[in-house]
């Protein structure tokens, strides 16, 4: 499952979304300090979004099979 990281910078505060579309609809754009436009074309499979207000990410959640599947891979 994919995950949209909301990182305020000043006051730290970290939110999670599930879409980018929730994270919008709960932040107003002016606090995150981009517009809609530009976080919908902006290419989060390469890298994060950062500016001086907030820093968002994009990514996997891990499960316990996934942590134990990784590890096994690295026993070999």
């Amino acid at each position: 499952m994919k995950v949209f990281i909301l990182i305020f910078q000043k006051p730290l505060k970290i939110k999670a979304y599930s879409s980018l579309v929730a994270l919008l609809e709960d932040n107003d754009i002016s606090v995150i300090g981009a517009s809609k436009s530009k976080l919908e074309k902006h290419n989060f499979n390469q890298f994060d979004y950062v500016n001086s207000h907030v820093i968002i990410s994009k990514k996997e959640t891990q499960s316990t099979g996934d942590i134990r599947r990784k590890n096994n891979l690295n026993q070999l």
